[in-house]
């Protein structure tokens, strides 16, 4: 799944960063993409989408001390599984704006219960995990995409984040 979001970022122009505990810089090459240090992915990414497996190596991959190293206009996203990122670090980063926002479709606790704290914070998307299932919602999806790219090219984007 990373490799597809890593091909669909380079179709946009974004130069492309990635790290594993299993990736080797030759196949990050091989994919066009430029293999860097675990805490280089923190400090540089501009928007970080997490790609892993739940095991013992990855719940709790993301904490405290990555999130604080990450850009105060970085952009964290999670759809692989939610503990791999310590919640209550993430709710201080974001109530702290230690990171401009989080897109989480993964919790701790599923389905998110609806007075937990991600709910209330203005700068977190949250969605069910199974929100891209369905007909229905690629073709809205689908659609709106197209309808944004091209108001923005034409200089009048749509759907503003604010």
């Amino acid at each position: 799944m990373g490799t597809r979001v890593a091909e669909i970022g380079a179709a946009f122009g974004m130069d492309t960063i990635a790290w594993s505990q299993n990736l080797k810089p030759e196949d990050a090459r091989a994919k066009g993409v430029a293999y860097v240090s675990r805490d280089e992915l923190f400090s540089r990414s501009d928007v970080l989408s997490i790609h892993v497996v739940l095991s013992k190596r990855t719940r709790g991959l993301v904490g405290e001390r990555e999130l604080r190293s990450m850009k105060s206009t970085a952009i964290l996203v999670n759809t692989s599984r939610g503990p791999v990122i310590d919640e209550t670090a993430l709710l201080r980063a974001l109530n702290e704006k230690t990171i401009a926002g989080a897109a989480l479709d993964v919790f701790d606790r599923e389905p998110l219960p609806a007075d937990h704290p991600l709910r209330s914070v203005h700068n977190a998307v949250v969605t069910p995990h199974i929100g891209y299932v369905s007909r229905d919602l690629y073709e809205v999806f689908y659609r709106d995409a197209v309808e944004d790219i091209a108001a923005w090219a034409a200089g009048s984007p749509l759907r503003l984040l604010t």
